[in-house]
């Protein structure tokens, strides 16, 4: 088994270090990891940022963890801003457990769409897998938008 809740107070370095151990994120993403972690904490019962960890009992430390949110001046639009799972556990099912739970999530509150944004790079080949995978439609794709020879894809999710 395993318990999907909110990430304590104490675990943000703990999000920051899985991120970083991935070698997916460079270090300006990782800051923003901080930031949009800091935001959630200085008031968790907003709207702007929802965070989940995955552990494996009530008490162990986080394996991954995503960040969603309520697109801006959009009604029932949610971006998807973070999932991430650490490198020793990932083709385990915990990004599937994290996604599922966000989809439950939305759905009750009657969100229309979920949006994901990623890279089109070689590295990124699982992740777009990934989501295509879960019924993820990619619907945008626009080359050298990070960086010359990195592109950025979306992916939507109608519910």
């Amino acid at each position: 088994m395993f318990v999907i809740n909110a990430p304590r107070s104490e675990e943000k370095e703990t999000l920051v270090a899985l991120t970083e151990a991935t070698g997916f994120f460079h270090s300006d993403e990782i800051a923003i990891v901080r930031e949009m972690f800091d935001a959630f904490l200085q008031n968790p019962e907003a709207e702007e940022y929802a965070w989940i960890v995955y552990r494996e009992t009530e008490h162990a430390p986080p394996l991954g963890f995503a960040c969603y949110g309520p697109a801006s001046l959009a009604v029932g639009t949610y971006d998807l801003y973070w999932i991430v799972v650490d490198k020793n556990h990932q083709a385990k099912k915990i990004g599937s457990a994290l996604l599922n739970f966000i989809e439950r999530d939305l759905l009750e509150r009657n969100a229309r769409q979920l949006y994901i944004e990623t890279s089109d790079t070689a590295q990124y080949a699982p992740t777009r897998a990934f989501y295509e995978r879960r019924g993820y439609a990619l619907v945008a794709h626009f080359q050298d938008y990070y960086h010359v020879g990195d592109g950025k894809v979306i992916y939507l999710k109608r519910f």
